[in-house]
Protein backbone atom coordinates (compact mmCIF):
# COMPACT_ATOMS: atom_id res chain seq x y z
CA UNK A 1 0.00 0.00 0.00
CA UNK A 2 1.27 3.59 -1.20
CA UNK A 3 2.45 5.32 2.30
CA UNK A 4 0.58 8.87 0.52
CA UNK A 5 -3.30 7.93 -0.58
CA UNK A 6 -1.93 10.35 -3.82
CA UNK A 7 1.27 11.40 -5.36
CA UNK A 8 1.47 15.39 -5.20
CA UNK A 9 2.21 16.97 -7.99
CA UNK A 10 5.83 17.89 -8.51
CA UNK A 11 6.77 15.22 -5.82
CA UNK A 12 6.64 17.68 -2.80
CA UNK A 13 5.39 17.00 0.16
CA UNK A 14 4.81 17.59 4.24
CA UNK A 15 5.16 15.22 6.61
CA UNK A 16 5.62 14.84 10.36
CA UNK A 17 8.24 13.08 12.00
CA UNK A 18 7.82 12.17 15.84
CA UNK A 19 11.00 10.81 17.88
CA UNK A 20 9.83 9.00 20.88
CA UNK A 21 13.04 8.82 23.27
CA UNK A 22 13.62 7.88 26.85
CA UNK A 23 14.25 11.29 28.22
CA UNK A 24 12.54 13.72 25.44
CA UNK A 25 10.25 13.71 22.54
CA UNK A 26 10.49 15.54 19.53
CA UNK A 27 8.64 16.35 16.17
CA UNK A 28 8.75 17.97 13.40
CA UNK A 29 6.95 19.57 9.91
CA UNK A 30 9.49 18.76 6.90
CA UNK A 31 8.65 19.52 3.56
CA UNK A 32 10.19 17.09 0.93
CA UNK A 33 10.48 18.19 -2.94
CA UNK A 34 12.05 15.57 -4.97
CA UNK A 35 14.47 18.25 -6.46
CA UNK A 36 16.40 19.22 -3.27
CA UNK A 37 17.33 18.09 0.10
CA UNK A 38 15.14 17.51 3.02
CA UNK A 39 13.92 20.86 4.58
CA UNK A 40 13.14 20.77 8.68
CA UNK A 41 10.42 23.60 8.45
CA UNK A 42 9.31 23.53 12.06
CA UNK A 43 10.83 21.35 15.23
CA UNK A 44 9.88 21.34 19.05
CA UNK A 45 10.93 18.97 21.97
CA UNK A 46 9.62 18.05 25.44
CA UNK A 47 11.47 16.68 27.93
CA UNK A 48 9.81 13.50 29.49
CA UNK A 49 10.02 14.55 33.53
CA UNK A 50 12.22 13.08 35.34
CA UNK A 51 12.08 10.55 38.10
CA UNK A 52 14.47 9.72 40.93
CA UNK A 53 13.22 6.37 41.16
CA UNK A 54 11.90 5.11 37.54
CA UNK A 55 8.51 3.55 37.80
CA UNK A 56 7.89 1.81 34.20
CA UNK A 57 4.01 2.77 34.37
CA UNK A 58 4.64 6.05 35.74
CA UNK A 59 7.30 6.48 33.33
CA UNK A 60 4.47 5.07 30.04
CA UNK A 61 1.89 7.66 31.25
CA UNK A 62 4.62 10.20 31.53
CA UNK A 63 5.93 9.74 28.42
CA UNK A 64 2.24 9.70 26.61
CA UNK A 65 1.14 13.26 28.66
CA UNK A 66 4.46 14.80 27.17
CA UNK A 67 3.74 13.60 24.06
CA UNK A 68 0.15 14.75 23.97
CA UNK A 69 1.41 18.21 24.88
CA UNK A 70 3.97 18.54 22.57
CA UNK A 71 1.05 17.44 19.74
CA UNK A 72 -0.64 20.71 20.91
CA UNK A 73 2.33 22.91 20.51
CA UNK A 74 2.43 21.70 16.92
CA UNK A 75 -0.55 21.97 15.99
CA UNK A 76 -0.35 26.01 17.11
CA UNK A 77 2.38 26.20 15.18
CA UNK A 78 1.43 24.14 12.13
CA UNK A 79 -1.28 26.59 10.83
CA UNK A 80 -2.73 25.61 7.65
CA UNK A 81 0.10 23.20 6.59
CA UNK A 82 -1.77 20.14 4.94
CA UNK A 83 -0.08 16.88 6.25
CA UNK A 84 0.40 13.68 3.55
CA UNK A 85 1.85 11.50 6.18
CA UNK A 86 3.92 10.66 9.91
CA UNK A 87 6.73 8.67 10.62
CA UNK A 88 6.70 7.59 13.80
CA UNK A 89 10.44 6.25 15.56
CA UNK A 90 10.44 4.88 18.81
CA UNK A 91 13.78 4.70 21.09
CA UNK A 92 14.72 2.21 23.47
CA UNK A 93 12.67 1.15 25.88
CA UNK A 94 9.58 1.54 23.42
CA UNK A 95 10.35 -1.67 21.03
CA UNK A 96 12.29 -4.91 21.13
CA UNK A 97 13.77 -6.47 17.86
CA UNK A 98 15.97 -8.94 16.17
CA UNK A 99 17.87 -9.91 13.09
CA UNK A 100 17.03 -13.06 11.84
CA UNK A 101 19.22 -14.73 9.07
CA UNK A 102 17.38 -16.58 6.94
CA UNK A 103 19.08 -19.91 4.63
CA UNK A 104 17.68 -21.40 2.01
CA UNK A 105 18.84 -23.84 -0.37
CA UNK A 106 17.61 -26.91 -2.64
CA UNK A 107 19.60 -29.33 -4.57
CA UNK A 108 18.74 -27.97 -8.06
CA UNK A 109 18.29 -24.85 -9.24
CA UNK A 110 15.19 -22.69 -8.39
CA UNK A 111 13.60 -19.25 -9.26
CA UNK A 112 13.67 -16.12 -7.14
CA UNK A 113 10.11 -15.11 -7.30
CA UNK A 114 8.71 -12.36 -5.10
CA UNK A 115 5.98 -14.69 -3.99
CA UNK A 116 8.06 -17.11 -2.70
CA UNK A 117 10.24 -14.27 -0.99
CA UNK A 118 7.05 -12.91 0.62
CA UNK A 119 6.44 -16.70 2.01
CA UNK A 120 10.44 -16.56 3.50
CA UNK A 121 9.29 -13.07 4.95
CA UNK A 122 6.31 -13.98 6.49
CA UNK A 123 7.72 -17.95 7.91
CA UNK A 124 10.44 -15.67 9.84
CA UNK A 125 8.28 -13.40 11.07
CA UNK A 126 5.59 -16.15 12.49
CA UNK A 127 8.83 -17.79 14.29
CA UNK A 128 9.55 -14.30 15.87
CA UNK A 129 6.47 -14.14 16.88
CA UNK A 130 6.89 -17.97 18.35
CA UNK A 131 9.68 -16.35 20.19
CA UNK A 132 10.42 -15.86 23.85
CA UNK A 133 11.54 -12.03 22.85
CA UNK A 134 7.61 -11.85 21.15
CA UNK A 135 5.86 -14.01 23.77
CA UNK A 136 7.74 -11.49 27.07
CA UNK A 137 5.71 -8.49 25.43
CA UNK A 138 2.58 -9.95 25.49
CA UNK A 139 -0.14 -8.09 27.96
CA UNK A 140 -3.10 -10.17 28.93
CA UNK A 141 -4.86 -11.23 25.63
CA UNK A 142 -2.51 -8.41 23.36
CA UNK A 143 0.05 -9.53 21.34
CA UNK A 144 3.09 -7.38 20.12
CA UNK A 145 2.15 -5.16 17.15
CA UNK A 146 5.33 -5.65 14.18
CA UNK A 147 6.50 -2.22 13.74
CA UNK A 148 8.72 -3.16 10.80
CA UNK A 149 9.84 -6.47 9.11
CA UNK A 150 13.32 -4.89 6.99
CA UNK A 151 15.37 -6.63 4.25
CA UNK A 152 18.69 -5.55 4.82
CA UNK A 153 20.78 -7.87 2.67
CA UNK A 154 19.99 -10.93 0.05
CA UNK A 155 22.75 -13.09 -1.26
CA UNK A 156 22.27 -15.48 -4.02
CA UNK A 157 24.64 -17.82 -4.16
CA UNK A 158 26.95 -16.45 -1.89
CA UNK A 159 26.68 -13.26 -3.78
CA UNK A 160 24.99 -10.23 -2.69
CA UNK A 161 22.42 -8.48 -5.12
CA UNK A 162 19.69 -6.00 -5.46
CA UNK A 163 17.46 -6.98 -8.03
CA UNK A 164 16.92 -10.72 -7.13
CA UNK A 165 13.69 -11.61 -9.13
CA UNK A 166 13.94 -14.15 -12.10
CA UNK A 167 17.53 -15.13 -11.31
CA UNK A 168 17.87 -18.84 -10.74
CA UNK A 169 20.15 -20.17 -7.79
CA UNK A 170 20.62 -22.84 -5.99
CA UNK A 171 20.92 -20.92 -2.06
CA UNK A 172 19.76 -17.79 -0.86
CA UNK A 173 20.54 -16.18 2.40
CA UNK A 174 18.77 -12.72 3.62
CA UNK A 175 19.28 -10.73 6.71
CA UNK A 176 15.63 -9.87 7.42
CA UNK A 177 15.22 -6.83 10.46
CA UNK A 178 11.90 -7.49 13.05
CA UNK A 179 11.43 -4.81 15.42
CA UNK A 180 7.62 -5.03 17.72
CA UNK A 181 6.15 -2.63 20.27
CA UNK A 182 4.16 -3.75 22.99
CA UNK A 183 0.72 -3.57 22.93
CA UNK A 184 -0.07 -1.22 25.83
CA UNK A 185 2.85 1.09 24.22
CA UNK A 186 1.23 1.25 20.71
CA UNK A 187 -1.81 1.85 21.82
CA UNK A 188 -1.46 4.69 23.73
CA UNK A 189 0.68 5.92 21.19
CA UNK A 190 -1.62 5.13 18.40
CA UNK A 191 -4.59 6.55 20.46
CA UNK A 192 -3.03 9.97 21.18
CA UNK A 193 -1.57 10.19 17.19
CA UNK A 194 -5.37 9.53 16.07
CA UNK A 195 -6.64 11.92 18.69
CA UNK A 196 -4.94 14.74 17.49
CA UNK A 197 -3.65 14.03 14.14
CA UNK A 198 -6.09 12.97 10.70
CA UNK A 199 -2.89 11.62 8.63
CA UNK A 200 -3.73 9.00 5.90
CA UNK A 201 -0.99 6.43 7.20
CA UNK A 202 1.56 6.61 10.13
CA UNK A 203 4.67 4.55 9.39
CA UNK A 204 6.27 3.06 12.50
CA UNK A 205 10.18 1.98 12.64
CA UNK A 206 13.19 1.99 15.17
CA UNK A 207 15.79 4.06 15.86
CA UNK A 208 17.99 1.49 15.58
CA UNK A 209 17.34 0.71 12.31
CA UNK A 210 16.67 4.14 10.98
CA UNK A 211 20.38 5.13 12.01
CA UNK A 212 21.71 2.18 10.79
CA UNK A 213 20.20 2.42 7.70
CA UNK A 214 21.40 6.64 7.58
CA UNK A 215 24.90 5.03 8.61
CA UNK A 216 25.22 2.48 5.74
CA UNK A 217 23.91 4.77 3.11
CA UNK A 218 26.12 7.89 4.08
CA UNK A 219 29.57 6.08 4.55
CA UNK A 220 29.76 3.88 2.21
CA UNK A 221 33.27 2.75 2.97
CA UNK A 222 32.40 1.67 6.63
CA UNK A 223 30.54 -1.60 5.79
CA UNK A 224 31.08 -2.85 9.65
CA UNK A 225 30.44 -0.81 12.24
CA UNK A 226 29.20 0.19 16.17
CA UNK A 227 26.46 2.26 16.71
CA UNK A 228 25.47 3.54 19.95
CA UNK A 229 22.23 5.83 21.01
CA UNK A 230 23.38 7.29 24.31
CA UNK A 231 19.55 8.32 26.08
CA UNK A 232 17.72 9.20 29.33
CA UNK A 233 17.63 5.88 30.51
CA UNK A 234 18.95 3.70 28.26
CA UNK A 235 22.17 3.25 25.79
CA UNK A 236 21.32 0.88 22.91
CA UNK A 237 24.55 0.11 21.09
CA UNK A 238 24.29 -1.99 17.91
CA UNK A 239 27.00 -3.65 15.94
CA UNK A 240 26.68 -4.04 11.81
CA UNK A 241 28.74 -6.26 9.51
CA UNK A 242 29.39 -6.10 6.00
CA UNK A 243 26.27 -4.00 5.84
CA UNK A 244 24.29 -5.98 8.13
CA UNK A 245 22.84 -4.83 11.42
CA UNK A 246 23.49 -8.41 13.41
CA UNK A 247 22.91 -7.88 17.11
CA UNK A 248 21.93 -4.93 19.48
CA UNK A 249 22.33 -4.89 23.22
CA UNK A 250 20.83 -2.36 25.54
CA UNK A 251 21.58 -1.28 28.64
CA UNK A 252 19.89 1.11 31.45
CA UNK A 253 22.26 3.53 31.61
CA UNK A 254 22.21 7.45 30.30
CA UNK A 255 22.28 10.57 31.16
CA UNK A 256 19.57 10.19 33.86
CA UNK A 257 21.87 8.26 35.32
CA UNK A 258 24.58 11.07 35.61
CA UNK A 259 21.66 13.71 36.73
CA UNK A 260 20.76 10.62 39.75
CA UNK A 261 24.00 10.94 41.13
CA UNK A 262 24.33 14.76 41.50
CA UNK A 263 21.30 14.48 43.12
CA UNK A 264 22.28 11.83 45.44
CA UNK A 265 26.01 13.28 45.90
CA UNK A 266 25.01 16.92 46.45
CA UNK A 267 21.66 16.34 48.44
CA UNK A 268 19.50 18.74 46.04
CA UNK A 269 16.71 17.36 43.78
CA UNK A 270 16.63 17.07 39.83
CA UNK A 271 16.12 20.60 38.48
CA UNK A 272 19.16 22.30 40.84
CA UNK A 273 21.28 19.05 39.45
CA UNK A 274 20.44 19.37 35.93
CA UNK A 275 21.31 22.92 36.05
CA UNK A 276 24.40 22.29 37.93
CA UNK A 277 25.44 19.84 35.31
CA UNK A 278 24.68 21.88 32.20
CA UNK A 279 26.78 24.75 33.95
CA UNK A 280 29.56 22.61 34.00
CA UNK A 281 29.43 21.53 30.58
CA UNK A 282 29.52 24.53 29.41
CA UNK A 283 32.62 25.53 31.29
CA UNK A 284 30.51 28.40 33.54
CA UNK A 285 31.17 25.90 37.06
CA UNK A 286 33.18 27.59 39.53
CA UNK A 287 36.59 25.61 40.17
CA UNK A 288 35.16 24.03 43.07
CA UNK A 289 31.96 22.78 41.60
CA UNK A 290 33.80 21.57 38.32
CA UNK A 291 35.54 19.49 41.02
CA UNK A 292 33.18 18.35 43.41
CA UNK A 293 30.52 17.16 40.15
CA UNK A 294 33.49 15.45 38.27
CA UNK A 295 34.58 13.83 41.30
CA UNK A 296 30.18 12.95 41.92
CA UNK A 297 30.33 11.38 38.09
CA UNK A 298 33.24 9.47 38.23
CA UNK A 299 31.58 6.71 39.60
CA UNK A 300 28.50 7.00 37.33
CA UNK A 301 30.91 6.94 34.69
CA UNK A 302 33.11 3.63 35.64
CA UNK A 303 29.29 1.79 36.05
CA UNK A 304 28.43 3.08 32.55
CA UNK A 305 32.03 2.32 30.57
CA UNK A 306 31.55 -1.15 33.07
CA UNK A 307 28.07 -1.97 30.65
CA UNK A 308 29.71 -0.59 27.60
CA UNK A 309 32.59 -2.92 27.78
CA UNK A 310 30.05 -6.11 28.92
CA UNK A 311 28.33 -5.45 25.68
CA UNK A 312 31.53 -5.24 23.63
CA UNK A 313 32.74 -8.65 25.51
CA UNK A 314 29.45 -9.95 24.25
CA UNK A 315 29.68 -9.46 21.00
CA UNK A 316 33.49 -10.12 21.07
CA UNK A 317 32.61 -13.54 21.58
CA UNK A 318 30.57 -14.30 18.39
CA UNK A 319 31.78 -11.09 16.14
CA UNK A 320 35.31 -8.97 15.13
CA UNK A 321 34.91 -5.87 17.24
CA UNK A 322 34.60 -2.98 14.66
CA UNK A 323 37.31 0.09 15.18
CA UNK A 324 34.35 2.70 13.98
CA UNK A 325 31.96 3.68 16.69
CA UNK A 326 29.33 6.34 15.72
CA UNK A 327 26.67 7.53 18.51
CA UNK A 328 24.62 10.04 19.25
CA UNK A 329 23.79 11.79 22.39
CA UNK A 330 22.34 15.03 24.01
CA UNK A 331 24.28 17.70 23.10
CA UNK A 332 25.37 18.37 26.23
CA UNK A 333 26.91 14.95 27.69
CA UNK A 334 28.05 14.34 23.59
CA UNK A 335 31.83 15.46 24.95
CA UNK A 336 31.08 13.80 27.98
CA UNK A 337 30.43 10.40 26.62
CA UNK A 338 32.86 10.82 23.92
CA UNK A 339 35.42 11.00 27.00
CA UNK A 340 34.73 8.17 28.40
CA UNK A 341 34.40 6.00 25.30
CA UNK A 342 38.39 7.31 24.49
CA UNK A 343 39.24 5.47 28.65
CA UNK A 344 38.08 1.39 26.97
CA UNK A 345 40.20 -0.55 27.62
CA UNK A 346 40.32 -1.69 23.37
CA UNK A 347 42.87 -4.49 23.72
CA UNK A 348 40.88 -6.42 25.68
CA UNK A 349 38.35 -7.05 22.99
CA UNK A 350 40.97 -7.87 19.96
CA UNK A 351 44.60 -8.42 19.74
CA UNK A 352 46.10 -4.94 19.05
CA UNK A 353 46.58 -1.53 20.05
CA UNK A 354 44.92 1.38 19.23
CA UNK A 355 41.48 2.53 19.96
CA UNK A 356 37.73 3.46 18.57
CA UNK A 357 37.60 5.95 15.83
CA UNK A 358 34.54 7.98 17.32
CA UNK A 359 32.79 9.95 15.36
CA UNK A 360 29.36 11.63 16.80
CA UNK A 361 26.39 12.22 14.33
CA UNK A 362 25.66 15.70 15.45
CA UNK A 363 23.89 19.13 13.62
CA UNK A 364 27.21 20.33 12.32
CA UNK A 365 27.55 16.70 9.96
CA UNK A 366 24.27 16.41 9.32
CA UNK A 367 23.31 19.55 7.89
CA UNK A 368 24.86 18.68 4.68
CA UNK A 369 21.81 16.27 4.25
CA UNK A 370 19.02 17.96 5.69
CA UNK A 371 18.09 21.78 5.91
CA UNK A 372 16.50 23.81 8.61
CA UNK A 373 14.56 26.77 8.07
CA UNK A 374 15.55 28.26 10.94
CA UNK A 375 19.13 27.33 13.33
CA UNK A 376 17.16 26.75 16.42
CA UNK A 377 15.11 23.46 14.62
CA UNK A 378 18.72 22.08 14.22
CA UNK A 379 17.84 18.93 16.16
CA UNK A 380 20.49 15.39 15.31
CA UNK A 381 17.41 13.11 16.08
CA UNK A 382 14.62 14.42 14.17
CA UNK A 383 17.38 14.80 10.96
CA UNK A 384 18.12 10.88 11.04
CA UNK A 385 14.90 10.61 10.75
CA UNK A 386 14.19 13.03 8.05
CA UNK A 387 16.90 11.54 6.23
CA UNK A 388 15.21 8.55 6.22
CA UNK A 389 11.44 9.44 5.62
CA UNK A 390 13.08 11.33 2.93
CA UNK A 391 14.55 7.82 1.30
CA UNK A 392 11.48 5.84 2.31
CA UNK A 393 9.35 8.13 0.45
CA UNK A 394 11.50 8.34 -2.58
CA UNK A 395 11.95 4.72 -3.04
CA UNK A 396 8.10 4.54 -2.92
CA UNK A 397 7.25 6.61 -5.65
CA UNK A 398 9.92 5.22 -8.06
Amino acid sequence: MSFFKKKPKGGKHFIIVFDIGSGSIGGSFVSLDSARIPEIIFTTRRDIPFQEKLDFQRFLDLMITTLEEMFVAMQRSGGGVKIDGAFCVLASPWYASQTRLVHYTQPTAFAVTEKGLQQLIQKEIALFRSSKLFAGSTVGDMTPEIMESKNIQMKLNGFEVKKPFGKRVNELEIALYISMIPPNIFKSINDSIVKFWHIPSVHFSSFSFTAFDMIRDVFTEESSFLFMDISAEVTDISLAKDNVLLESISFPSGKNTLIRALVEGMKTNSTVAISEFDMYVNGKSTPEHAAQIESILQDATKEWLSYFEGALSQFATEFPIPRTLFFTADDNVSKWYESAIGHTDFTKLVQEEGSFNVRILGNDFLSKFVQVLEPDFADPFLAIETMFANKFISLENQ
